[in-house]
């Protein structure tokens, strides 16, 4: 017997929240960056708690991220495509961020 739940590749959904946990792989950069920028004298001290923050926690909020919107294309894959969009756009505006404003 075969089980027909299992699938046969990946899907494009995949690809797309594959393509969206990318970033995780500089988050060694963004720990040898983070203190540099905690000590970066021009920044207010919220400017610099929220970017080294953001440094340390990133990776962690993407992979709850991915596993959720995982689970919600089972059920409600419009809902989990729009979603994931919405996701990559607060995080590239959140990437923007921490580069126009930790960098100058």
């Amino acid at each position: 017997m075969e089980n027909k739940s299992l699938p046969d590749g990946f899907s494009g959904f995949s690809w797309l929240l594959a393509g969206f946990c990318l970033p995780i792989l500089f988050w060694p950069l963004s720990l040898l960056l983070s203190p540099t920028i905690f000590d970066n004298p021009e920044l207010d001290h919220f400017n610099r708690t929220f970017i080294s923050f953001s440094m340390w926690l990133y990776p962690f909020v993407l992979a709850i991220m991915a596993r959720i919107l995982f689970k919600l294309n089972q059920r409600h894959p419009n809902l989990a495509k729009k979603a994931l969009i919405a996701s990559a756009v607060i995080f590239w505006c959140v990437v923007g961020y921490v580069v126009i404003v930790g960098f100058n």
